[in-house]
């Protein structure tokens, strides 16, 4: 969507910088000028359908009275370009090529020679940039890879080639910082790569590795998912499993940040090597050398410092959600640009510093005081990046502290991380916001200075995992030993060769592991413990001697709590993983600071609770409420009837059990005063002998924006009934979640609906209009296989960003390319379709999720 608004700019930007002169005279100038400035404001206006408050509407206004075409006249004469423009900078231009070209285009004034005129540009493209972020605030653009279009054609070519169906490696090295696993994950994610191999798989190595989570992860790319019987077998099991899996099949696995050769001899007797499938294995190192040991078919592609105008191009995607720069700061810009010397981590960083404040002064400042960066010695970096950290806020500058408590690649859960933030005690509350609103928002913050990397964004753009670059890591963990932050005894860490997850604290981790005791002295002040990893027979007793803990995770044979689990009065996050359905007890109801109770499998009761008067903020009274308490997951619906009252501001909620009546109905306790829930999943557990009915659309709380439903066996005509919540911007409709040939959408109109998943269906026709989802952004097709085709009317939602199918007929296939191929020859390049083959790893079947 970005792009698109920057296009439009662009193009406006494009009148104003041609010559009246010779392009039919004044008239057509101002003419173009002005269509340009109402394709501007018509874009604007649709894309802000839903979000018209006073701020909006003011930015609106203050676009529409800038008089941009009669201003456009009052331009000045152009100063020569080679005048203006840096000596280096115009000799790194190559005028052959169009992207370079436009780069001067756009250069070629600066901020001295800005007139009236192109100040009115500028106050554009900053509300342009404010508009965006409102619209689209929480959502984070995926990583774009520039200036390496050739070695992505070369690399391509490597991959996918028919030349050779021998067995290859590949490899692609440079320094830190350089862009090797964005240009990997690009190949990666490439269409044209996800239909040549019937595997792909990838796994990150790093310094420090165990052999068998690299097998694990690689299984797991190709698996639907991994059983605990995988994670039982031993290191020769597993290689087994993975060479039986890749045997005559066409793969490509991704080993990503290698630091030496070791990895590969550990793991290349597990990859076939079949002379006539055309497989390969492609690698990242930081080391040259490592290509040569490994004996890779081709020499290392050894990445490059990027030129002035690529380095130009990062900076502006990464300061400027629309890619434009304000032409006032183009001098300051460009110094930047030269201090981080071509390297694009760098330019990250410092774009990170820009974003949130575009103020010349503050510019003229960075430009100044950023130092230039050494790109011989990563250790050099230190400087730059602790610019970056000294100019965090203290609240922020802790929460970025707390990655280096994490292991080298890790990527974090944001549902996890942010829960960990607020269990250390990190986040407080803000303008009387929720802990997890403001630990939000402070991960955004740290996202848009460039801080973090986001490699998982969910279907509706919200970020799903992070992670931080190695360099800005090792930082964390100087200036965390400086600050005394967070000693070593309490950062995750991996138990052992047969652990493929992470414990902490470690020792208290090996401790059980062991069958040791735990001496409760030690860790009375601990306040989290995560030993998820460790499976234990019960849940154990010795953590709830632990009374400072915030945060608990366990996984248990019998995950069941006992009665004393109360004694945790400061308990805010319980997550258990148990192999049988667990009782919880009442006492729970006591435990006032719980805010999040997750459990990850089964079908579980809670008990009733003790009927005691509990005062609310608001003077009422009820039984039993937690007023904190947000997240209830995977609990039947048997023990929810009293839920509204017990926890009035529930924000996630899953049921898993018996969903429908004896009569066919959709059944489950009136959720409709839950007023704060925002996501509800709705799993069924005993299928019905017949198509089912819906319930009435008051039973769910009307600020619901997700509803997830699983084998509820619904009829499709049923549907139109979800149209009516007002709110709902998410629906995944999972395996046998509605029975029929057909869904005919009717009249129903989902007016909110930004993302649709339809996943695991026998559905064969789907037919529908443009008006029936207005505003939806994505649609996902997974495993739909008497499906014909996608409804062509789709492709006319002005919205639409992405069509997604995986595992459908080749002709759902087809018909979502045609979608695409008609969009564009009406000029429409936005909506993207991605492509993924059937997966091979065995017969569908419902996976039991969690939030």
């Amino acid at each position: 969507m970005a792009d698109a608004l920057g296009l439009h700019v662009e193009q406006l930007m494009k009148h104003y910088t041609s010559d009246h002169s010779y392009i039919g005279g004044e008239q057509v100038y101002k003419k173009n000028i002005t269509e340009s400035f109402d394709n501007i404001m018509t874009y604007l206006r649709d894309m802000m359908v839903g979000y018209e408050n006073e701020e909006v509407k003011d930015l609106l206004k203050q676009i529409e009275d800038m008089e941009v075409a009669s201003g456009a006249l009052e331009r000045f004469e152009e100063p020569l370009m080679r005048r203006m423009m840096p000596r280096d900078l115009l000799n790194d231009v190559d005028v052959s090529n169009d992207d370079q070209k436009s780069f001067m285009t756009e250069m070629r004034f600066n901020a001295d020679a800005y007139t009236h005129a192109y100040g009115r540009l500028d106050k554009m493209i900053v509300i342009c940039e404010q508009l965006y972020n409102i619209r689209y605030n929480s959502k984070v653009e995926e990583e774009e890879v520039v200036g390496f279009d050739n070695e992505i054609e070369t690399l391509l070519d490597q991959l996918t080639g028919t030349s050779t169906k021998q067995f290859q490696i590949i490899s692609i090295t440079g320094m830190a910082g350089l862009g090797k696993t964005t240009l990997a994950r690009t190949l990666y994610n490439h269409e044209l790569v996800k239909y040549m191999f019937d595997f792909r798989a990838w796994t990150c190595v790093s310094q420090v590795y165990l052999k068998k989570d690299l097998l694990l992860s690689i299984l797991s790319s190709f698996m639907d998912d991994l059983t605990d019987d995988f994670y039982e077998m031993s290191e020769y099991q597993l290689g087994e499993k993975l060479y039986q899996k890749l045997k005559g099949r066409r793969y490509l696995v991704v080993l990503d940040d290698i630091w030496d050769c070791k990895v590969w001899n550990d793991l290349k007797m597990y990859f076939p090597v079949d002379q006539t499938t055309g497989s390969r294995v492609l690698f990242t190192s930081r080391d040259i050398d490592v290509s040569l040991h490994v004996k890779s078919a081709r020499p290392a592609h050894v990445l490059r410092l990027r030129t002035a105008w690529e380095s130009w191009r990062i900076f502006k995607k990464k300061v400027f959600r629309i890619g434009i720069c304000p032409g006032v700061l183009w001098e300051s810009g460009y110094v930047i640009n030269r201090k981080c010397e071509g390297l694009p981590l760098a330019i990250v960083i410092a774009s990170g510093l820009l974003k949130n404040n575009l103020s010349i002064t503050w510019w003229r400042q960075i430009a100044a005081s950023l130092r230039s960066f050494m790109v011989s010695d990563p250790r050099q970096y230190i400087d730059s990046l602790a610019l970056s950290y000294n100019h965090l806020p203290p609240h922020l500058g802790r929460c970025f502290l707390f990655f280096g408590a994490f292991p080298e690649d890790y990527e974090v859960p944001v549902s996890k991380l942010i829960w960990l933030w607020i269990a250390q005690g990190l986040i407080h509350e803000t303008g009387g916001k929720m802990l997890e609103d403001v630990a939000e928002d402070f991960l955004l913050d740290l996202i848009r200075r460039s801080l973090l990397m986001t490699p998982r964004i969910k279907a509706d753009g919200q970020v799903k995992t992070c992670r931080i670059h190695d360099l800005l890591r090792d930082f964390c963990l100087r200036k965390a030993e400086e600050e005394n932050f967070l000693s070593n005894d309490y950062r995750y860490g991996r138990l052992s060769s047969k652990s493929s997850k992470l414990c902490f604290p470690l020792e208290l981790g090996k401790s059980l592991q062991e069958g040791g005791s735990v001496y409760i002295d030690t860790y009375k002040f601990l306040k989290i413990l995560d030993i998820e990893s460790i499976r234990l027979s019960l849940f154990p007793l010795d953590a709830v001697q632990m009374v400072n803990l915030r945060y608990l995770a366990i996984q248990a044979q019998d995950g069941s709590p006992h009665s004393s689990l109360s004694n945790l009065v400061n308990l805010q996050m319980l997550i258990i993983l148990s192999r049988k359905n667990i009782l919880v007890p009442k006492t729970i109801w006591n435990m006032v600071n719980l805010r999040h109770f997750y459990i990850k499998s089964g079908e579980n009761l809670v008990e009733d609770p003790i009927f005691e008067q509990v005062s609310l903020n608001d003077g009422d009274f009820c039984p039993g409420a937690l007023a904190s308490f947000q997240t209830l997951s995977q609990v039947s619906p048997r023990s929810c009837h009293n839920i509204c009252s017990r926890a009035p501001n529930l924000r996630k909620l899953g049921l898993c059990g018996p969903l429908i009546s004896s009569l066919g109905d959709l059944e489950f306790p009136n959720l409709g005063s839950l007023e704060h829930l925002q996501k509800l999943k709705l799993l069924n557990t005993i299928p019905h002998p017949e198509v089912t009915r819906s319930c009435n659309p008051v039973m769910f709380p009307e600020n619901l924006k997700k509803l997830t439903m699983s084998n509820t066996g619904m009829d499709w005509e049923e549907m139109w009934s979800f149209s009516l919540l007002p709110n709902l911007e998410i629906l995944k409709l999972k395996f046998q979640a509605c029975i029929g040939e057909i869904w005919e959408t009717g009249d129903a109109e989902f007016r909110r609906l930004k993302v649709l998943k339809l996943h695991d269906l026998d559905m064969k026709m789907w037919v529908c209009s443009r008006d029936n989802f207005p505003r939806l952004q994505r649609l996902a097709v997974h495993r739909c296989l008497k499906l014909v085709s996608v409804p062509t009317a789709l492709g006319k939602i002005y919205t639409l960003e992405v069509i997604e199918v995986n595992g459908c007929s080749l002709s759902v296939s087809r018909s979502a390319v045609e979608i695409q191929k008609k969009q564009e020859s009406e000029g429409n390049y936005f909506l993207k379709v991605h492509i993924i083959k059937k997966s091979l790893s065995g017969a569908t079947r419902p996976i039991l999720e969690g939030f």
